[in-house]
């Protein structure tokens, strides 16, 4: 068995702790040494029976390999830990695909440190980017292309064709019809549904998504 680490020991890296549980019961891949995670309060402790080894920098010190999954929900703070963890050779960022999550490794091309959770479906020929995360029950049709450090929050559905740039946050719920393209570091908002491109460092909500904010940071590349 490999070693994992999982970097936030939050909800979402309590749920990754679940999924990578759920993996080894159906055939045994990984030994969980624990969690990495800033928060002073956490240093120390144990969550859900798995101790709390350090802060994130304590994985620089590391010298043993290990792989590690990046355990947080918001694109933004997950890009920022693959740049701080950037060039450390111990460590490995696996791709993470619960038993119950359905991909047709096949025909997508998958980048590292993605995470699909249990229910999630990617079809056929879709292009992933790195480190995406795909939660509960969300969906990404076919002939997708699927920029670094997506977010999909449960029960997301991005409909075939459809084009979702770098960054980019879809809310609980929403969905894109066909052909659409999401820009770069966009939010959408929960239960919304995106007929209509939209621009980079955008927030749309709403049925139909609309724009109600633009956001001059960012750095991500156009779409």
């Amino acid at each position: 068995m490999q070693q994992i680490i999982i970097a936030g020991a939050g909800g979402f890296g309590r749920e990754v702790a679940f999924l990578i549980e759920e993996i080894n019961r159906r055939e045994r891949q990984w030994e969980i040494l624990g969690f990495v995670d800033d928060s002073e309060a956490l240093q120390g402790a144990a969550v859900n029976g798995y101790p709390v080894l350090g802060t994130i920098e304590s994985l620089a010190r590391r010298e043993e390999p290990a792989a590690v999954a990046l355990a947080v929900g918001k694109p933004a703070l997950r890009r920022q830990l693959a740049e701080r963890l950037a060039g450390l050779r111990q460590l490995s960022f696996p791709n993470l695909i619960s038993p119950d999550a359905h991909i047709s490794l096949a025909t997508c091309k998958l980048g590292h440190g993605c995470i699909l959770c249990a229910g999630a479906v990617v079809t056929v020929n879709v292009q992933i980017g790195n480190f995406f995360l795909c939660n509960l029950g969300a969906t990404v049709g076919h002939d997708c292309l699927i920029g670094d450090y997506v977010t999909c929050y449960p029960g997301v559905h991005i409909s075939g064709g459809s084009a979702i740039g770098a960054g980019a946050e879809l809310g609980t719920g929403c969905s894109v019809i066909p052909g659409r393209i999401v820009g770069a570091d966009t939010i959408i908002g929960a239960g919304a549904a995106v007929i209509r491109d939209l621009p980079s460092g955008c927030t749309a909500v709403g049925v139909p998504a609309r724009p109600i904010k633009i956001r001059e940071e960012g750095g991500y590349p156009a779409l």
